[in-house]
């Protein structure tokens, strides 16, 4: 008989391989959020994706966790094909390019200072929550969750940024229509007060889990304005004002 690892590994694979979602209750849940990252990190070499970057974020227990992302990144104005019948959600944030490697400490933390020295540029990015598993928000146990990489499908890069934006975030709003019509416009805030928090926290992590962060990934620092649940598909406008703007096409 399968293990609850290789039965969600495999129905997972299926899911990415087929472009289907798969139901919550039909699935087990993983023992704790170190077996859900394990079963990410088979996952990804099962389908064989790049390490190519990283979503961090802090559970509400205060662990960090990952998710990982293999690209292709997306640019302006190109289009993002979701499944049928997923749900689409769209988050503004800003993500980072390391420019060395941040070889796991776990005897000697990094330092907030530190880790951004470690990063040459800052980007507005958009990440696109695409779940494999389907009616996932509010239903899903979070070990459960980081078997599907936090919901990652897919990231835009956009215009560079100062990577001073990331010490204040007041006078910031984020902007988002479809199709010409508003869907959200509210201040740019992060969950955890200060963006680099979860990529701090998962820089000083104390095992290495899914794998090392090194240089040329991007690491994605989390929603500034949640998951807007995209009503619908077609051209989509997002704008971290006053800084910069991106536009794509869901469909």
């Amino acid at each position: 008989m399968p293990t609850t690892a290789e039965t969600i590994r495999d129905a997972l694979v299926t899911a990415r391989r087929e472009r289907t979602l798969l139901e919550i209750a039909e699935l087990p849940v993983p023992a704790s959020l170190s077996d859900g990252l394990a079963i990410q990190r088979d996952v990804s070499r099962r389908m064989g994706f790049a390490d190519l970057g990283w979503k961090v974020a802090i559970a509400e227990d205060g662990t960090a966790i990952g998710g990982l992302m293999p690209g292709p990144w997306l640019a302006a104005g190109e289009t993002y094909e979701g499944a049928t019948g997923a749900e689409l959600r769209v988050e503004i944030e800003i993500a980072l390019r390391l420019v060395r490697d941040v070889p796991l400490r776990p005897q000697q933390p990094y330092s907030r200072a530190e880790l951004l020295d470690h990063c040459d540029k800052a980007y507005l990015g958009i990440e696109i929550v695409e779940s494999r598993l389907a009616n996932w928000s509010g239903n899903v146990a979070m070990p459960l969750w980081l078997t599907d990489a936090m919901g990652h499908g897919g990231y835009f890069v956009g215009q560079e940024l100062p990577k001073t934006v990331l010490d204040d975030l007041s006078g910031l709003d984020c902007f988002i229509s479809l199709n010409g019509v508003t869907i959200y416009d509210r201040p740019a805030v992060h969950g955890n007060g200060d963006p680099m928090a979860p990529f701090l926290a998962w820089a000083n992590r104390k095992e290495e889990g899914l794998g090392p962060l090194k240089a040329g990934q991007l690491v994605t620092t989390g929603s500034l304005c949640g998951g807007v649940l995209s009503p619908g598909k077609g051209e989509v406008v997002t704008r971290l004002a006053p800084l910069a703007d991106l536009s794509f096409t869901l469909r």
